[in-house]
């Protein structure tokens, strides 16, 4: 099988405990792109968020693709341009608010590649800035703000606060719009079905991939969805069990150059 498209979350997989791409990482990835394959970031962050480790991996060189918001956007990292996107209506982001505001949870959201919060120094709210790289910006209205459409709303809190009311939070909406933890202090919404698969299915379509063609590399619960999907899904040493449960495949740690390691022992040319 010759797979033609890698799909990597960036946070506990692409990225060690320092938070850096390792440079047996690094250059497995390049070999492959050198070789034809396609490479998509694909994560919860902003795509502001992502661009720092695209250059780094010569995306905008090779034509690679970033995957962000879960999934609510893809887009060239070579051009920015959106190939697909699905956003919060104004009226669901204000409904997420005032829900956030019911269990007291600090809120903000991504505008003109900068967190926009009533919460400025909430120390989750700073952790998310810290992650992306980006600016924070005070606002006395969260509401106020909302004047475009939002690819997502991020909740954050303790994590054992999150956990215990996680599945209350998301009652009133039903299946209407699409919630999930990622980091374990913060609690994701975004339009409905958005999931890592769903948008990189759309993605591998357009560039007439088929899914048996596609890996997928991730560690965490919002990876679940594209390892399942996946030809071939790979589950870091460090991923949270029920991600090792549904892998094909559980890789080194995110420490031990996982990622090079597995993709040495599928492809000609790529060293460990």
């Amino acid at each position: 099988m010759k797979y033609k498209l890698i799909a990597l979350d960036l946070d506990g997989t692409l990225k060690d405990s320092h938070n850096q791409i390792t440079l047996k990482t690094k250059g497995a990835l390049i070999a492959l792109q050198k070789q034809g394959v396609k490479i998509v970031l694909a994560s919860g962050r902003p795509t502001a968020g992502l661009r720092h480790e695209a250059k780094e991996l010569l995306l905008d060189q090779f034509g690679g693709y970033l995957l962000s918001f879960n999934g609510a956007r893809v887009a060239s990292a070579k051009t920015n341009e959106t190939i697909y996107e699905q956003t919060l209506t104004i009226e669901e982001a204000k409904l997420a608010y005032q829900r956030a505001k019911e269990f007291n949870m600090a809120c903000m959201t991504y505008k003109n590649d900068m967190i926009y919060t009533e919460d400025i120094d909430d120390e989750y709210v700073c952790v998310e800035a810290k992650i992306n790289d980006i600016g924070k910006k005070q606002v006395s209205s969260f509401i106020d703000i909302l004047e475009d459409p939002i690819h997502k709303v991020l909740l954050t809190g303790k994590p054992e606060y999150v956990a215990s009311i996680e599945e209350e939070f998301k009652k009133p909406f039903g299946d209407s719009l699409s919630i999930y933890r990622s980091a374990p202090f913060f609690l994701e919404v975004m339009a409905q079905n958005i999931d890592k698969a769903a948008s990189l299915h759309r993605l591998a379509t357009t560039l007439g991939i088929k899914q048996e063609e596609v890996i997928a590399f991730g560690d965490g619960y919002n990876d679940l969805s594209m390892i399942e999907y996946a030809g071939l899904g790979i589950a870091m040493g460090n991923a949270v069990e029920g991600v090792k449960e549904r892998a094909q495949i559980i890789t080194k740690t995110n420490d031990e150059d996982g990622i090079a390691y597995t993709l040495s022992q599928i492809y000609k040319g790529v060293e460990y």
